[in-house]
Parts: C-alpha cells; sequence; structure tokens
C-alpha cells in the first residue's frame, strides 16, 4: 500500500509543473472570454444609442435578455415589435424614437444577413455606413416579390434538346429566382465552393451569389430548391439519367455539377454570375 501510494505521490510531483502551465492557460483563457463578452456588451450598447435608443430603452432591452448581437440572430419585424411594445408599455413607459424603432430593424437585418454569409457581427462594424447601405437595401427587399420572377424558365431538356442553351437558361432563372434570406438561388451552383478573399464583385446580386457558405440549413433548403427545378426540367429526357441518382437527397448543387460533367464542361468553369 505504502509503495503505491508512493508512486502516486512521485506521479503527481512529476506532473505537478505541467498541471501548472495548464491552469495557468485555463485562467488566461477564462479570463479573455470574459473582458472580451464585457467587451461585446460595452459595444452593444454602444451601437443602440448610436442609432437613437435612450439609456433607459437599453436597459429594458438588456433586462428582456437582449445583451449582444447574439440575441438579434433569428430576429424578425414581428419580434422586434413585440419587444419594443413590452418596453413602450412598462411601467415607466419608455419612449423610443421613431427613427430609432426603424434602425433597430435594419440592426437586426444586418446581423441575419452577416450572420448567413458568415461574417462578423461585430457591433462595431454597424456603423452610419452599414447604417444607410443594409437600410437601403432592406427597404429594396421588401418591394421585391421573391416567390415570383420575369425571366422564362428554361425549355425541357429532352432527346435532341441542345445543352448550352439551355445551361444558360438554368443560369439566367435561377439568377432571378430568391432563396432564403433573399439571396439568389444561383449561388447554389456557383462555380466555387470556397469563394475567393481577394475577388471583387461588381454589384451586391454578384457578391451573394459567390460568398453564400454551401452550409447550414437555409443551404439545405435551397439546394432542395434548385433539385426540384432540375428535375421538373430534365425528367422527361436524356439528362434524368444523371439526375436520378440525387432524388432522394434532393441534392441540386451535386445534380447540377454531374449534368455539366457528362456534357463535358469543366466543373472549374462552370458559371460566371
Amino acid at each position: 500500500m505504502w509503495g503505491t501510494a508512493a508512486t502516486l505521490y512521485h506521479s503527481f510531483v512529476a506532473w505537478q509543473p505541467l498541471l501548472s502551465i495548464y491552469l495557468i492557460y485555463f485562467h488566461l483563457i477564462l479570463h479573455f472570454t470574459v473582458d472580451n463578452m464585457a467587451a461585446q456588451a460595452v459595444a452593444f450598447q454602444a451601437a443602440l444609442a448610436r442609432i437613437g435608443f435612450p439609456q433607459a430603452a437599453i436597459d429594458s432591452l438588456i433586462a428582456n435578455g437582449i445583451t449582444s448581437t447574439n440575441n438579434l440572430v433569428g430576429l424578425t419585424e414581428k419580434d422586434t415589435a413585440q419587444i419594443l411594445k413590452i418596453i413602450k408599455t412598462g411601467n415607466p413607459p419608455i419612449i423610443i424614437p421613431y427613427i430609432a424603432q426603424k434602425r433597430l430593424n435594419i440592426f437586426c437585418f444586418w446581423v441575419n444577413r452577416c450572420n448567413r454569409l458568415n461574417e462578423p457581427i461585430d457591433p462595431a462594424r454597424f456603423n452610419q455606413a452599414a447604417l444607410d447601405s443594409y437600410g437601403r437595401l432592406m427597404t429594396f427587399e421588401s418591394q421585391e416579390d421573391d416567390t415570383s420572377t420575369t425571366v422564362k424558365a428554361p425549355a425541357d431538356f429532352k432527346a435532341g434538346s441542345k445543352w448550352k442553351p439551355f445551361k444558360e437558361g438554368v443560369i439566367a432563372y435561377i439568377n432571378s429566382v430568391k432563396g432564403n434570406h433573399n439571396i439568389p438561388l444561383a449561388y447554389v451552383i456557383h462555380k466555387y465552393g470556397i469563394p475567393d478573399p481577394n475577388a471583387v464583385y461588381q454589384s451586391e446580386h454578384h457578391r451573394l451569389i459567390s460568398i453564400t457558405p454551401l452550409v447550414k440549413v437555409e443551404y439545405e433548403d435551397d439546394n432542395g430548391k434548385v433539385f426540384d427545378f432540375l428535375k421538373s426540367w430534365t425528367l422527361n429526357g436524356p439528362a434524368w439519367t444523371w439526375m436520378r441518382s440525387h432524388n432522394g437527397t434532393r441534392n441540386g448543387r451535386t445534380g447540377w455539377l454531374d449534368l455539366v460533367a457528362h456534357y463535358v464542361e469543366s466543373r472549374t468553369t462552370l458559371m460566371q454570375p
């Protein structure tokens, strides 16, 4: 028994320096995390103040669990209207300027768009330039009917059909149809799975198609929509042979790549958005 105890003691002594390093490292990480959370909370409150929220309204938002930009992810205009109603009819009631309420919706829009694009949602980034540009974008998108398009769908791809006109017709059509977060469905079949960090984009439309990540539930839904389009256009023709294997998963991107590969086009020259 004493031999076992001695062995354990010597093992502890031998490991003690390494254990001390681990404890120091854990302590530093913990402090960094706490400090970073505190800094983010301060930056979030500063962003709310910039858009016109009085301190009493900021305190009430925090009391209702809205303490950082992470809490804005997924919030819709209906959600913000409900939160603002709680604040404005509280005891005591708090007056929030109309323009501040409108800007909160833009703030949420910015957070949700950045979150979908895997861009940072650091509140310090929501400056006047972001407020102006995303305010215009939100207004523009709210006026669009994302359920319809004036672009004609490509003719069904049947025996004897030409591939290039069909391909260009598919690209034109899904460029005009919006998916989740009002992002053009063409991002699903974009030629690069990973965006080029040095790319310069010609427009917001071009940027969204190029950088929207092929992940998350939104992509799964959009990918399925693209597959359904492709299926409806190829079901009664020779191209369905290369689409059929994706019928169960509704994988539009892979189905499109298989079509492109079969019809003698390199995957790296898939499309020009």
